[in-house]
């Protein structure tokens, strides 16, 4: 009977009788390994379920695939590689396969490998941006610089844009051209300001003794953000995530990303079953702040505080909630009650700040931008700057020389502290020091009508000084 039905497969799919591939048994993740893991059961029972579905399809390349998917978001790597590794040889027309292989590979340090496996898959399709920039990243790492070249090269083909770009120019650094690094990164700069390619761009300069441009540079290349790009491939393992802890920090992650529907979308459905979990409350209630649904949001916020009346998440976003629908007084109230819980909060010292300042209650706004700072606030720049201005209209010149003076050491890529530090200062009579402040804001390039407006006001305030001196004389 199975010769009658392959020859009459035949003559529909002359394929159809060629041998199967075959595989090992789908891997499944010991009972040892759940118990160490501490899995939680709403993943254990997702991943069985893909066992189960690998299991009923041994040929099945999707069904192998979506089970390694579902390991390595999960936290098997090393089930997730061997399962890739079988996919791939089950579907040796699937780009997915390898290259997930690949860069599983790289995350263990096996770059050899890493490049192996991507490259069966750039054999597959050699027009995936994401595959050529990781194998330039790699053979860069591993000094092979010319083969780097070659891939970041062919990525810029492609419209890889920065990334590439930025690839070129670490092996420019690297190969001792800073010039051809700097030409490359300058280029790159106007499209894509990303502290990772100003930190590079600094480098370049000191190379070229260029100290006080590195030094505006290396400011603005602060932040330890690293330079990514794009890859919807990756991205669409996130849908394998399973258990409420793993996709409660995925819709964390999208919501900082501004991914704030599907934030909403992933977070919904849990909240029957884990609706008096004081982060699964306070991270929706955020997410309707965002999104615009105020009254969405204050549901959540109120049964929040009712479940968890002492935390100061629920406290602060309720204080959010009402600055926004103009009710001052009572985000007050949520915000002294929100640090009386937790005082090291920056952001809540900041919005009392805010709030403080409508009521023109200055000296007491000073000191909670000196608290925000105090506790680490990521903006210290910007609020230094703003009390600054806040000093200066007071008449606390000093204060307000000192604190934009505070901001630019922070900050030395802050146009604006610069701007406002030079008027201060003019106010002062300290001219010649102005005018110092407003060379280094020409050198920065940016806020040009600031900049020409605070020195015309610096030059006329030394022709008032210099009249003044005159009929003394």
């Amino acid at each position: 009977m199975a010769a009658v039905a392959c020859a009459a497969a035949l003559l529909l799919w002359p394929s159809a009788c060629a041998e199967a591939p075959t595989v090992e048994e789908p891997i499944a993740v010991a009972s040892p390994a759940w118990m160490a893991a501490g899995v939680d059961g709403a993943v254990r029972t997702r991943l069985e379920q893909l066992l189960g579905s690998a299991q009923a399809a041994p040929g099945s390349a999707e069904m192998r695939g979506r089970l390694a998917m579902a390991y390595e978001v999960n936290g098997f790597a090393d089930s997730a590689l061997a399962t890739y590794l079988q996919a791939a040889s089950l579907d040796a027309g699937e780009f997915r396969w390898p290259y997930f292989a690949a860069l599983l590979l790289a995350k263990r340090g096996d770059l050899d490998a890493a490049v192996e496996r991507i490259d069966a898959a750039l054999a597959i399709d050699d027009g995936y941006i994401p595959a050529w920039l990781w194998r330039g990243e790699w053979r860069r790492e591993q000094g092979r610089l010319d083969e780097a070249k070659t891939a970041y090269r062919r990525a810029q083909a492609l419209d890889a844009g920065s990334p590439a770009a930025a690839g070129l120019a670490q092996i420019a650094l690297r190969e001792g051209e800073p010039a051809l690094a700097a030409e490359l990164l300058e280029r790159v700069n106007a499209e894509l300001r990303h502290p990772h390619l100003h930190r590079m761009l600094g480098r370049a300069y000191q190379a070229l003794g260029r100290a006080e441009d590195a030094r505006i540079a290396y400011a603005r290349g602060r932040s330890a953000t690293p330079l990514r790009w794009r890859d919807p491939l990756a991205a669409g393992k996130s849908e394998y995530i399973a258990g409420f802890p793993n996709q409660l920090v995925h819709a964390q992650k999208r919501l900082q990303s501004g991914e704030v529907e599907e934030a909403i979308v992933m977070l919904l459905p849990w909240r029957a079953e884990h609706g008096e979990d004081a982060a699964l409350l306070s991270t929706l209630a955020g997410a309707y702040l965002l999104d615009g649904q105020r009254e969405a949001a204050l549901d959540v916020l109120r049964e929040g505080l009712r479940l968890h009346p002492d935390d100061h998440h629920f406290h602060f976003q309720l204080a959010v909630w009402h600055r926004d629908g103009g009710d001052t007084r009572r985000a007050k109230e949520h915000l002294e009650r929100s640090l009386a819980i937790n005082a090291a909060q920056p952001r809540a010292h900041e919005e009392l700040a805010a709030l403080l300042l409508r009521e023109e209650r200055h000296a007491e706004a000073l000191d909670s931008f000196d608290a925000a700072i105090a506790h680490g606030a990521p903006n210290a720049a910007e609020l230094l700057r703003t009390s600054g201005v806040v000093a200066g209209a007071r008449g606390d010149w000093p204060a307000a020389i000192d604190r934009f003076k505070r901001a630019t050491e922070r900050d030395p890529s802050f146009t604006l502290a610069f701007v406002q530090l030079a008027r201060a200062l003019a106010e002062s009579g300290r001219t010649d020091e102005a005018e110092t402040a407003l060379d280094w804001a020409d050198r920065l390039g940016t806020h040009m009508r600031e900049t020409a407006a605070a020195r015309r006001i610096v030059a006329a305030r030394e022709a008032l000084v210099g009249d003044e001196n005159e009929e003394q004389g």
